[in-house]
């Protein structure tokens, strides 16, 4: 049994070894790519959640919508918000990420049938974020006005890797870098988290910047 456990822990350091070679220059983290995505939020005037209430009004003023548990080619974690006092505020978002869920669970379930992506995070406030600094190395510390969480606008969605076949990451990376060239979204492929970290910009879905 333990000479079966090693090897299936070799497989595995292998495989992260390969997945962080074959991510894509575009979609590695920096602190750069931090300031960019709130460089692009100011420049769309885009308010960061300070609390339960301030999310509250941006609901009542339909500035965040409820993301659907369930979509075509998408779904939200059942933990998704869990710890946070209402775990509902937990699941909206600016309605360009709707957008971007309803278009891109369809290509993906076009490319993978009868699979979903899954989606873990949405709108965080400052409560929120402090919350996952404690036990999350990706959760930025956000004091100062570039390197502030864009989860914060409700501009942005984590999608985990978990559950995906090589061959969908594979083709999940290639398909965000043409986003990102088209000018609708800043993404990440976090590594110590298995997950991708992608800010989507208001004007998604409009005509392609390339």
């Amino acid at each position: 049994m333990e000479a079966e456990m090693r090897v299936i822990f070799l497989g595995l350091l292998l495989l992260g070894g390969n997945l962080e070679a074959q991510r894509p220059r575009e979609l590695r983290g920096s602190a750069r790519a931090l300031r960019e995505q709130n460089v692009v939020a100011d420049s769309f005037n885009l308010s960061r959640m300070k609390d339960s209430a301030m999310i509250k009004r941006m609901i009542a003023h339909g500035f965040l919508i409820r993301i659907p548990d369930y979509g075509h080619g998408f779904r939200l974690d059942s933990r998704l918000g869990s710890g946070y006092p209402n775990r509902e505020l937990m699941k909206v978002a600016r309605p360009w990420v709707k957008r971007f869920l309803v278009r891109e669970g369809e290509h993906f379930r076009e490319f993978s049938p009868g699979r979903s992506l899954v989606v873990t995070s949405l709108v965080r406030d400052h409560v929120r974020q402090n919350q996952l600094r404690r036990g999350n190395v990706n959760a930025v510390r956000g004091n100062t006005s570039t390197n502030r969480s864009p989860h914060l606008t409700g501009s942005t969605l984590d999608i985990t890797k978990r559950g995906m076949t090589a061959r969908e990451i594979s083709w999940f990376r290639q398909h965000l870098v043409l986003l990102e060239r088209c000018g609708w979204i800043e993404a990440t492929e976090e590594m110590r988290q298995p997950t991708f970290h992608i800010f989507v910009h208001p004007n998604f879905g409009e005509r392609c910047a390339t």
